[in-house]
């Protein structure tokens, strides 16, 4: 049976990342407890970084990590019963927040899957620097806003990424550059169209999606100029 673990305890040991966070230049204040002292918290923030990170720990084992920027706040909720495994997920969420990028974002479509035998819907989201595709229902730092789905429509916005964390998440998750596309084929159906690539280095990525949504028009008009005649639409 597993029991909760003792808070005062748990404090000590976040102190002892505390102190080498400021060695390494860190600005952390000291531990924050709550009012009932049920639940400890800590911020840490660094100029390098682009997003603020705050861990909280609460009663009954449960954790709660904040990445918070100028885009939307990522909030997390993960479940911590031994010191070790406190430990581990203040050394990842330190690592996390320091590879987080605010970057302009473009929803493209939320029922794209990469081929017909997967049946699981996800995003697929034009950055700057390239396409990324997460697959539905996983926890991850690029951040989903809210709405019915994508429109013709829809404005870029800032998000949080980290390509890392996305593509560690679930195998189907995909981040396409764009400097890596050898070539490309954008194709469109009744029901669905998709996207088959070519990288540079031969590996292969394809992607489907419902002719509904404007994917294909976007991608045209962000590819055609990349590829030229080494996009077929």
């Amino acid at each position: 049976m597993a029991h909760d673990m003792d808070l005062n305890t748990a404090a000590a040991r976040l102190e002892s990342h505390i102190r080498v966070w400021r060695a390494e230049g860190l600005r952390v204040p000291d531990v924050l407890w709550a009012g009932d002292a049920d639940a400890l918290a800590v911020r840490i923030e660094s100029p390098a970084w682009q997003v603020q990170l705050t861990v909280e720990l609460h009663g009954a084992n449960r954790a709660r990590v904040f990445f918070l920027s100028a885009a939307e706040p990522v909030g997390e909720s993960h479940r911590v019963s031994s010191l070790d495994a406190w430990s581990a997920l203040l050394t990842e969420s330190v690592a996390r927040a320091s590879r987080l990028r605010l970057v302009q974002a473009r929803l493209l479509t939320n029922t794209c899957t990469t081929g017909w035998l997967d049946w699981i819907h996800g995003e697929l989201w034009l950055l700057p620097e390239g396409l990324v595709r997460i697959r539905s229902g996983l926890l991850t730092t690029l951040v989903k806003s809210g709405g019915s789905g994508p429109t013709p429509r829809d404005p870029y916005r800032l998000v949080t990424h980290d390509a890392e964390t996305v593509l560690a998440a679930h195998p189907t998750n995909k981040l396409i550059p764009f400097a890596g596309m050898g070539a490309a084929r954008l194709h469109g159906g009744v029901t669905t169209s998709g996207l088959e690539v070519v990288m540079t280095d031969g590996t292969r990525h394809k992607l489907l999606w419902a002719s509904w949504d404007p994917a294909r028009r976007l991608l045209r008009e962000r590819l055609l100029p990349l590829l030229g005649a080494r996009l077929t639409h």
